[in-house]
């Protein structure tokens, strides 16, 4: 059984945790793939993970020091503050480095304390608070569909826009990896548009810096995505295959 996300949250560190714990229920279902966490679209590999059991927290050590003062800024979301969140870039040359470990980290985070804070202020919490959306697969999805001209599955790509245009928080995975159409452009460019006009954060990881988007994409969007967004370059070389 992976570590509860709430673990670190709760005085008791979730000691007497079992799998029918209401709480990690609600997070990950019966079958520890649903619930909130499920409705992410999280991948399996990167569940449970947090700031605090990342495999790439030793290796990014200033980046996770900085993180930890970046996640309590989430809590302004349940709590009323006016002052925006912000979007972070990660970025590194070399693959393996801990991009999109720790941006799941970040999403599982956003998840526990968007959780906790709901109960806290007596409020349903949302079924679906934040979405993992996995650009290079979207493409790919995409590109079938238009050749094939499968409409269920561009309605089903509708839907995933809209999902990722309204969740509170969303991990945009592998932004910029190969040349992209011009439709596909503009999906991508009305989901960055609507979340930065609106104030919600986005962490987006790529093995290129956040300038070269003006030539992967177009000049519009790098000026969306720059919007409010710190940039973070990770070093080192991969550690594919030592989790």
């Amino acid at each position: 059984m992976t570590q509860c996300i709430l673990t670190k949250y709760r005085t008791d560190k979730c000691a007497a945790c079992t799998h029918l714990c209401p709480h990690r229920i609600a997070l990950e279902g019966m079958d520890g793939k649903s619930g909130r966490i499920g409705n992410s679209g999280l991948p399996a590999d990167y569940r449970g993970i947090t700031l605090e059991n990342s495999p790439a927290r030793e290796a990014q050590a200033e980046i996770y020091r900085m993180l930890g003062g970046y996640i309590k800024t989430f809590r302004r979301y349940r709590t009323g503050d006016s002052k925006r969140i912000k979007s972070l870039y990660l970025w590194s040359e070399s693959p393996g480095t801990g991009k999109t470990t720790t941006a799941s980290a970040l999403l599982n985070e956003w998840i526990a304390q968007d959780y906790l804070g709901a109960l806290k202020n007596g409020e349903q919490p949302s079924q679906t608070p934040a979405i993992f959306f996995d650009a290079n697969e979207f493409q790919t999805r995409y590109n079938l569909a238009t050749m094939s001209n499968d409409d269920l599955e561009l309605e089903r790509i509708g839907n995933d826009i809209k999902r990722a245009q309204t969740a509170p928080f969303v991990v945009f995975d592998d932004v910029g990896v190969r040349a992209s159409t011009e439709s596909f452009r503009s999906y991508l460019h009305a989901i960055i548009n609507h979340r930065t006009a609106n104030g919600m954060p986005t962490v987006y990881t790529s093995n290129l810096p956040l300038e070269d988007m003006s030539t992967v994409y177009d000049a519009r969007l790098y000026d969306r995505m720059r919007d409010q967004c710190v940039e973070v370059a990770f070093t080192g070389e991969s550690n594919r295959g030592k989790r």
